[in-house]
């Protein structure tokens, strides 16, 4: 099955821009609505597969383990 890739408009600025203003109208019927696009944040995690931990940044090793990360 051949798909319509969407990638493009996940990168570029511009091409998001015109895609929150095609949302915001399909969505409210409103021209000027914009719709909010929500980006997930990873979170650094200890690359100890038992520990698992949560980082902040920047640490060399993980506080929970002792693992280099």
């Amino acid at each position: 099955m051949d798909g319509f890739d969407l990638t493009k408009y996940q990168k570029d600025e511009e091409e998001k821009d015109k895609i929150k203003k095609i949302m915001g109208k399909v969505l409210s019927g409103r021209s000027d609505y914009e719709a909010i696009i929500e980006e997930k944040k990873e979170i650094p995690r200890c690359s100890n597969g038992n520990c698992n931990w949560a980082l902040e940044g920047g640490e060399k090793f993980c506080p929970e383990c002792g693992t280099k990360c």
